[in-house]
């Protein structure tokens, strides 16, 4: 199904004017209700991003920046201002939040025979929504949000991050329990994620519980291990064909949400604007690593590796490095490819998540090192995703795993170094695994020495507009925060 056209039948439905009409046939007082097929849809689109400009300043200029994946030489010390770090929390509060929590309280009134099913599913995606959210500002209202229009709740109160992942971790639990007894739901190919698929929804389900229960391994490792235990043993993704992604549009007209935001980014900007850092590209080439020739080509397209040099964080010129996000698949010098996929979770990324639990707590078999390399051939195996000029041969990867074995000894570092990897262009993904882990080992710019104390930044202030409308209840969050700075560390980021 054509996503422009959901999109564009929804915006109808809800705009639309029969010129009195039906208005005889119609009871005012019971408002029009869309499907929840033609909701989710909306939802997922959403999810993704409303515009890539907002996806712009948060992601490839903020935070691909912050773990020096990318280096956006136009904003060279723009990661340690107070810039847009608005947008995400804007974009989605008016969007997904207020949608997924309709759609949640009209599955809850339906009698339908799929709304058990369409419910457990819906769940499940406002725990994606909420929990990008908040791993980016912190506390942030989830209680209350969504509630303006039911509810009359205009200015709602902001949740501890402790609850709100208290509160998601139940959900996951309760909604995978309920997909493992069967049934249908009505969703179909309206779910742009699984095409209605409950199984793939289920290992979805346990996929984000583990990813949660890893964030929390610095402020309450007991709790980390007992969700992650929970999360491995309900089951979680098994192979590629189950990445929670979104394929997109390929429109090269389109500014909102119906075209992949990451690559109309790198399509916006200039040759000389978007980098591939130093720091990620001497990886990819100290590690001899094949995916260096399918994330990151030349500014006119060459992805040979001895061409490609990256650009130093500390050097503000645009001209010194040759090397870019690969234009053949993320798009530039005019090559359309609006519709390649956006990924929220990956299968490599839970298998490196899997080792990791291996190695802390001896989980997952305990089997550290074939988790390890599992994920490195997942990583690069779905880059296919992108094209057949994407694919990374059996025999590379093969040659990869020989060159660069598996040292138990540095098992967490190598782990979340590939981690790093694995997540490029989920700028967000990337920036909360480092802080949790550690890894890669980053040096932050020079200029923070004096914007932020020498620090790399740790989370996204909130939005001006909250402080002007809402001020009370942001006033206490940053009170109960110790602040709200970019350096401000979050309730699992200890």
């Amino acid at each position: 199904m054509k996503k422009l056209i959901i999109l564009l039948t929804i915006i109808l439905i809800f705009q639309s004017c029969d010129n009195g009409f039906a208005e005889l046939n119609v009871n005012p007082t019971k408002p029009t209700q869309l499907s929840p097929a033609s909701k989710l849809s909306y939802i997922q689109l959403y999810t993704g991003g409303s515009s890539y400009v907002a996806y712009l300043f948060w992601n490839v200029i903020h935070l691909m920046q912050n773990v020096q994946q990318l280096n956006n030489t136009s904003y060279i010390s723009f990661v340690y201002k107070v810039g847009s770090t608005h947008y995400l929390f804007e974009e989605q509060f008016s969007t997904t939040v207020k949608n997924i929590t309709d759609l949640e309280a009209q599955l809850k009134a339906s009698d339908e025979p799929t709304a058990i099913n369409d419910l457990a599913i819906a769940r499940i995606q406002k725990v994606l929504i909420f929990s990008r959210i908040t791993d980016a500002y912190g506390d942030i209202p989830y209680s209350q949000a969504g509630k303006g229009f039911s509810e009359g709740i205009g200015f709602p109160e902001y949740d501890k991050q402790s609850d709100i992942y208290a509160d998601m971790l139940s959900i996951l639990e309760s909604s995978a329990a309920t997909l493992s007894k069967g049934g249908a739901n009505s969703y179909g190919s309206a779910d742009l994620l699984f095409g209605g698929d409950n199984l793939k929804w289920k290992k979805f389900a346990n996929s984000l519980m583990l990813r949660l229960a890893m964030r929390m391994v610095k402020v309450d490792e007991t709790a980390a291990k007992t969700w992650a235990a929970k999360a491995i043993s309900g089951g979680v993704m098994e192979s590629n064909g189950d990445i929670a992604y979104l394929k997109y549009e390929n429109n090269a007209n389109d500014g909102g949400p119906n075209v992949n935001p990451l690559t109309k980014c790198f399509t916006s900007r200039s040759s000389t604007q978007v980098k591939i850092s130093k720091t990620f590209m001497d990886f990819l080439k100290n590690h001899n690593d094949p995916r260096v020739s399918v994330l990151c080509s030349t500014v006119d397209g060459n992805t040979d590796p001895t061409l490609q040099f990256g650009q130093d964080i500390n050097d503000p010129t645009r001209g010194n490095a040759n090397s870019k996000p690969n234009i053949n698949i993320f798009g530039g010098s005019g090559k359309i490819v609006y519709d390649a996929p956006f990924y929220f979770q990956t299968y490599a990324e839970v298998e490196f998540m899997l080792a990791e639990a291996a190695q802390r707590w001896g989980l997952a078999d305990g089997d550290v090192k074939a988790h390890y390399n599992k994920g490195i051939r997942a990583a690069m195996q779905h880059l296919a995703m992108y094209g057949p000029g994407s694919v990374i041969s059996s025999t590379a990867i093969d040659n990869y795993l020989t060159a660069n074995p598996f040292v138990a000894a540095d098992a967490l570092k190598m782990i979340n170094e590939q981690y790093w990897v694995a997540t490029f262009g989920n700028g967000l993904e990337s920036f909360s695994n480092w802080k949790r882990s550690g890894y890669p080992q980053l040096v932050p710019i020079a200029v923070a020495a004096t914007l932020t104390n020498g620090q790399i930044p740790r989370r996204l202030v909130y939005p001006g507009s909250e402080k002007l409308n809402n001020t009370t209840n942001v006033e206490a969050a940053i009170a109960r925060q110790g602040g709200d700075e970019l350096t401000t560390r979050m309730w699992w980021d200890k």
